[in-house]
């Protein structure tokens, strides 16, 4: 009675864990979910390094530095796996973010972590086996490291295994962004693997290949890879570990100068040129700010969040804030003034709210998408329903649909068919749309959410309100 009594007990306990379905490529072991919160198994396979990994100093040194998650390890067997070695429980991590959806000094600044992570890594005999953006999250305002499992016992005689991922995963599109555009960011999206240096090479100026750097981890793989190799003349070369840190040494120098290649925009100076008027913006400012003094919770996300002035105002009161904006240059500007300390639990995003993040990799479920990720307390969408139903011809009733199933609260700003940037934005197409109006919008919202407040902005005839979902 007692062994059946155990054995129900665990295929409960199996009943409840699932394993992550972006975690399945590396033997070395896995991430799965259990009662509401993420683990991660170390198989036998990864024993030895991840020993090595605690008796060396190194995961102390990184844990330290604020450049690996922290864990804890645990002597249970929650899988019930015979591959089991040590379950791990680490930080948790609010919001998972992916690097196509980061601006341009987010993807330079995993890409430094990077590297120096494997500098430390060196100094205690271990070294990256993997080096793609997607072991880098950002938590408090800044990168951090998330896959204990990416370090091993270092090789003197063999280069770094995971050169290459990092030339194409991290380089390629940093310098594609920086001679070209930050729209290249986005193609790792469609190429998570990363872009390879072949795509570079045909795309970058022919002056960058008198640019050392660029000659040796572009131009020069580029042309090896399209050579036909005689496998039978190849020789073993011995690789040091000073050879190892010069590479490194001229990657974080190449990184360090890149600066992105931006166009004009439009929406980076919106609170100093577009906006109807100070005294709207200030009015607004007060309003917004008095509703959050009597609001808080875990996760706030503010849309179409410009330079974040009201993301501010939303992290007093909310322990992590997401702003998100199709303009990366915004992004890329509070994102800085994050990561100075300002306002650490602020997590930038460059995410068009209309097209969203889809869901990519194996089966579609590797990588989640972007709304499937959201599960907020409150919603900001301040100035942006025009935007959405006029300028991208989304019907009222699909806006209501999609905050429904994100969030519990809304604080939203109606900007009606009088305002002057509405005029403006009509005067570029014709005028389809009869059911923009508050009346309409009011119905429209009233179906899934209560209206617990509304209030016209002074010096405007724009509306804000708080909603809660029924």
């Amino acid at each position: 009675m007692e062994k059946r009594t155990f054995l129900t007990k665990k295929r409960k306990s199996m009943n409840n864990l699932k394993k992550h379905p972006s975690s399945f490529r590396d033997p070395s072991g896995f991430v799965f979910e259990y009662e509401g919160k993420l683990y991660r198994q170390v198989n036998k396979h990864y024993a030895d390094d991840y020993d090595l990994l605690l008796s060396s100093g190194l995961y102390d040194e990184l844990l330290k530095g604020g450049k690996l998650i922290a864990h804890q390890a645990l002597q249970q067997n929650l899988t019930g796996s015979n591959d089991w070695y040590v379950t791990l429980l680490p930080e948790q991590i609010q919001f998972i973010s992916y690097p196509y959806e980061w601006c341009f000094d987010q993807l330079k600044d995993a890409a430094l972590l990077t590297l120096d992570i494997l500098q430390i890594s060196l100094k205690h005999g271990m070294v990256l086996k993997d080096a793609t953006p997607f072991n880098v999250q950002f938590v408090n305002g800044k990168p951090i490291f998330i896959d204990t499992l990416s370090f091993e016992k270092y090789n003197d005689a063999e280069p770094w295994v995971a050169y290459r991922q990092f030339i194409e995963c991290f380089i390629v599109p940093l310098v594609l962004s920086s001679y070209k555009s930050t729209d290249f960011i986005r193609q790792l999206q469609l190429n998570p693997d990363g872009l390879p240096t072949s795509f570079a090479a045909k795309l970058l100026p022919f002056k960058s290949r008198f640019r050392l750097s660029l000659f040796l981890h572009i131009f020069l793989p580029s042309n090896i890879s399209t050579r036909k190799k005689n496998a039978s003349s190849a020789r073993h070369t011995s690789f040091s570990k000073q050879k190892m840190l010069n590479i490194v040494d001229d990657l974080q120098s190449l990184i360090r100068t890149l600066k992105p290649r931006r166009l004009y925009s439009v929406w980076n100076n919106y609170y100093e040129e577009t906006i109807l008027s100070n005294d709207y913006l200030q009015a607004k400012s007060i309003l917004v700010t008095k509703w959050l003094n009597e609001l808080q919770g875990n996760i706030a996300i503010d849309i179409g969040t410009n330079t974040g002035a009201f993301a501010v105002d939303a992290s007093r009161r909310y322990k992590n804030v997401i702003a998100v904006d199709t303009d990366e240059l915004c992004i890329d500007e509070l994102y800085k003034k994050c990561k100075t300390g300002r306002r650490e639990n602020i997590l930038p995003l460059w995410v068009d709210i209309t097209n969203p993040t889809p869901a990519i990799g194996w089966a579609n479920v590797e990588r989640a998408g972007f709304i499937s990720r959201l599960n907020a307390d409150l919603v900001m969408a301040l100035a942006v329903i025009h935007h959405l139903v006029i300028g991208s011809n989304i019907r009222m009733k699909q806006v209501v649909d999609i905050f429904k199933h994100i969030t519990n609260l809304l604080l939203i700003e109606f900007v009606p068919e009088e305002d002057p940037k509405v005029a403006e934005m009509l005067e570029r197409r014709a005028d389809i749309f009869d059911e923009y109006n508050q009346q309409h919008f009011e119905t429209s919202f009233s179906e899934e959410f209560n209206i617990l407040k509304k209030e016209v902005i002074k010096s405007s005839s724009r509306v804000i309100y708080l909603m809660q979902k029924k």
